[in-house]
C-alpha cells in the first residue's frame, strides 16, 4: 500500500490563495486580489494586516517554505 506524503501540518490552499501569499511576502507592489482574499488568508493565520501593507505570519513563512520545497 502506498501512503500520501502529507502530514497534518500540511497546508491545502488553491492557487490564487498560494500566489497571493506569495505576493505578500514579496511585498509586491499592486496586490492583485481583493481584500476578501486578504482576508480569507487572515483567518487562516497566514497572513495579517501591518502598520501600513498586510505581512505574512510566521505560519504562512512555514507554509511558503515548504509549498518551496
Amino acid at each position: 500500500m502506498a501512503e500520501t506524503a502529507t502530514s497534518p501540518d500540511t497546508i491545502v490552499m488553491t492557487d490564487p490563495e498560494w500566489i497571493a501569499l506569495e505576493s505578500i511576502s514579496e511585498e509586491t507592489r499592486r496586490f492583485i486580489f481583493g481584500e476578501a482574499m486578504l482576508r480569507l488568508l487572515q483567518g487562516r493565520g497566514l497572513a495579517e494586516p501591518g502598520d501600513e501593507n498586510w505581512k505574512v505570519t510566521p505560519q504562512g513563512q512555514q507554509a511558503l517554505q515548504a509549498h518551496g520545497h
